[in-house]
């Protein structure tokens, strides 16, 4: 597992090795070394045979592959998709890396695992998502509705277009008690706040999940007044 504060740096190493990358999958080279299956040295019983297959690998964190996963056939989609530690998203078909600490990378949907860039995009899409900003509808927000809200952002991860971070409140994710942000209250006078800016809608957003505590983020249209 990587720490979070080398994401940056992950980051830039991948976008100026993004060439050789893509050049390792087509000729099975990577600086000067042969690839070979990803359990070459860790499935003795099963021996690797038939063709090397090569897949980029990205994460939530930017467009650019961070690796290669190389699975010979035998192996290839034997221990998950196509192997542990790493899923193919349904909308985008990109193979990523799950999780590098607490946090999932992918959500679960009737039609498969999605990274959460794709999850984001069809959350901000779908309308009955947004909550309407009139006095009822922000009176009536209750902490069932607050912890129903979808982890599409994750930490660190870029703001997906078309929304814009408001506020937050952070809350304990075995009990739900507030730790930061004021709760649920805080969190129904930042709606009102936007109300009062004219902005007509907002998005309640898991926006980070950490080993004991999630934050629960409202967003606003990128387009509404700041």
């Amino acid at each position: 597992m990587w720490s979070l504060p080398d994401i940056n740096r992950m980051n830039a190493e991948a976008s100026s090795e993004k060439s050789k990358l893509e050049r390792a999958v087509r000729t099975g080279f990577l600086n000067r070394r042969k690839l070979r299956c990803e359990w070459h040295d860790h499935d003795t019983p099963s021996r690797c045979e038939g063709e090397l297959r090569h897949y980029l690998w990205r994460d939530i964190f930017s467009p650019d592959p961070k690796g290669i996963v190389s699975l010979c056939e035998h192996h290839d989609g034997y221990y998950g998709s196509p192997t542990e530690g790493y899923f193919t998203c349904t909308d985008c078909g990109e193979l990523y890396a799950e999780n590098y600490t607490w946090e999932l990378y992918y959500a679960n949907t009737d039609d498969g695992q999605v990274c959460l860039p794709c999850y984001a995009e069809r959350i901000i899409a779908d309308e009955e998502r947004w909550i309407q900003l009139t006095d009822a509808n922000i009176e009536a927000l209750s902490f069932e509705q607050v912890r129903k809200a979808p982890h599409c952002i994750g930490v660190k991860m870029p703001l997906p277009k078309g929304i814009r971070f408001v506020d937050n409140a952070e809350f304990d994710s075995m009990d739900g008690h507030s730790i930061s942000g004021s709760g649920v209250a805080g969190l129904r006078q930042t709606l009102l706040q936007l109300k009062a800016e004219g902005v007509p809608k907002a998005l309640l957003i898991l926006d980070a999940a950490y080993q004991f505590a999630v934050s629960v983020g409202v967003y606003a249209p990128a387009n509404e007044a700041a």
